[in-house]
């Protein structure tokens, strides 16, 4: 065999191994890409896990914060029961009557659309009625209240300091909601020293001067965040949770 015919068939055999190193070289390749495409699909389950544990948390928080509202609801209910065991506890003596207790009621009634506003001042130039109707809607509308009065008139005899505002609202429930706002009237240029309560009866004027009194003790035994909030009406004492 001649020298040419060796050197091709060595030439041949180098191509043969350089193309099965290449092969092979493609073929440890493919294998790297395919074990990286299996890396990143495991890393989207893990992100999809993830994700579905993000969501379970945020659903756990929620469950918990509708737990804490049910509670302070039911905070709430306890104290207005306790409020109303107090009030007839109060109200309802050993010589208590079933006229008495309707005398007490039918009072209540009467008053229950009623507001007092103090330090309203009086003025003589204009018909007293109608300047105190004004100033009352001016006050309402400065704590952002759109109420119109039904009747105003002054408690008492006049003397050198402005008498009580006795105010009859629309509904019941208009009463509650001066009450709820009426501190907004601190902020207030012109009406900040107006104060305004509700039209309580001899029985509801001792109860809060008793809830007052427990007040002040329980604030003297050095126990916070205590106040005084009403519930369906009843005045009770409450803690800032």
């Amino acid at each position: 065999m001649s020298t040419s015919t060796n050197e091709t068939l060595d030439t041949k055999e180098t191509l043969k191994q350089i193309l099965d190193t290449v092969n092979e070289l493609k073929s440890t390749q493919n294998k790297i890409i395919t074990s990286i495409n299996s890396c990143r699909e495991s890393n989207k389950t893990q992100e999809k896990k993830y994700v579905i544990i993000e969501s379970k948390l945020d659903t756990l928080s929620n469950q918990l914060a509708e737990v804490i509202s049910e509670n302070k609801t039911l905070k709430a209910k306890i104290e207005q029961i306790e409020g109303k065991i107090t009030t007839l506890e109060t109200t309802a003596s050993p010589g208590a009557n079933v006229e008495s207790f309707y005398s007490e009621l039918m009072d209540r009634q009467s008053r229950a659309r009623n507001i007092i506003f103090f330090n309203i001042q009086e003025f003589n130039s204009l018909p007293d009625q109608l300047t105190d109707t004004l100033t009352v809607d001016e006050i309402l509308k400065s704590i952002d209240l759109k109420i119109n009065p039904v009747s105003v008139r002054r408690l008492g005899k006049q003397s050198n300091k402005p008498r009580p505002l006795l105010t009859t609202l629309p509904n019941s429930s208009d009463v509650f909601e001066v009450l709820k706002v009426k501190r907004k009237l601190l902020s207030t240029a012109n009406f900040k020293d107006i104060r305004i309560a509700s039209d309580r009866t001899t029985q509801q004027r001792q109860f809060f001067t008793k809830i007052v009194s427990q007040l002040k003790q329980r604030n003297d035994n050095v126990e916070d965040n205590l106040f005084i909030r009403y519930i369906n009406n009843v005045p009770t004492i409450s803690k800032n949770l």
